[in-house]
């Protein structure tokens, strides 16, 4: 049997059609000399996309105990591909090479992943493409719980149901087109009323989401512009639209924005909290080994889908 791995970005490794996407975008940008700029920066996006396929396609082959350090080192070099759209002088100082998060520095005994945090730090990469590629600001030394976190990955919902005895998302039915219908659970949720969860969706998608009418059991719903923002995100598994159901800060996060955080912490635990990290793997001592060793599959795969949306939303 062959096997073939379909690169999602394989279409962005032509010189000649990535000189004339940039040129479009910068000059639909009204950045500066769009044609010098987008000859000078092809050769560099095409090589971010491939160096950090290799390290994906590294990860894939290689054993747990290596692949988060692996599968983060190419998640970064895809985003700084996207980078090169809105940020073409990238990198203009030493202060956003950094990685722009930080963990504890010492895991204290009995120490549990799921409890984990990571924190933003004021300049680097995390902060950086926040604000370049999704004009979201950072505030510095903002937490983000690694339960909560893995909770946004829609390919884990069924794990989480097993072990939390929850589904964390609520699948979307397509009508027709860009047509779904969002089951009315969703209220209870949220904890609102039809209206205000009409009026709070509205604003949380900044208008993406039409809400057309609704019957007692669901809403029917518009994507008006083709493209689902969070809380909704896209499971590759189930190649279907969810939307999450727990309300907090995290549920309105770009994904690549949660694969990052979370890719992070587990290359410096693997890196540099061995003893727990070995322990973790050879005695699977709890739930962890299960969320850990999952979504490392899921990232693996799904990180190159996520840079292929940016993209195309993009371009």
């Amino acid at each position: 049997m062959i096997y073939l791995h379909q690169d999602p970005l394989l279409p962005y490794k032509s010189a000649f059609t990535t000189k004339k996407l940039l040129f479009a975008y910068y000059q639909a940008a009204s950045i500066e000399k769009p044609e010098e700029k987008a000859f000078n920066n092809c050769d560099r996006f095409i090589h971010f996309l491939e160096h950090g396929g290799v390290y994906l396609d590294q990860a894939r082959q290689a054993p747990l105990a290596i692949q988060p350090t692996l599968a983060f080192y190419g998640l970064t070099h895809l985003i700084k591909a996207c980078l090169l759209l809105n940020d073409p002088d990238y990198p203009t100082s030493s202060q956003v090479l950094a990685h722009g998060l930080s963990t504890r520095k010492k895991k204290k005994q009995g120490y549990r992943f799921l409890q984990d945090e990571v924190r933003t730090q004021r300049n680097g990469l995390f902060p950086h493409i926040s604000d370049k590629l999704f004009h979201v600001k950072q505030l510095e030394g903002t937490k983000f719980n690694m339960k909560n976190l893995l909770m946004q990955i829609p390919e884990l919902n069924e794990l989480l149901r097993f072990h939390f005895q929850h589904s964390a998302f609520i699948t979307l039915i397509k009508k027709e087109s860009d047509t779904y219908l969002l089951s009315k659970d969703i209220i209870d949720d949220y904890k609102m009323t039809d209206n205000r969860f009409t009026d709070y969706l509205s604003e949380k998608t900044k208008g993406s989401i039409e809400m057309m009418n609704h019957s007692a059991e669901s809403f029917t719903m518009n994507c008006t512009n083709g493209r689902f923002v969070p809380p909704f995100r896209y499971n590759c598994l189930e190649n279907q639209w969810t939307v999450s159901r727990h309300k907090t800060d995290e549920a309105f996060y770009p994904e690549l924005l949660i694969h990052f955080a979370l890719l992070y912490n587990l290359s410096m635990i693997a890196r540099y909290e061995t003893e727990w990290w070995y322990e973790m793997l050879k005695l699977t001592p709890n739930e962890e080994y299960s969320f850990i060793k999952h979504f490392i599959d899921i990232s693996i795969f799904k990180c190159p889908v996520l840079i292929d949306q940016y993209l195309k939303s993009r371009c």
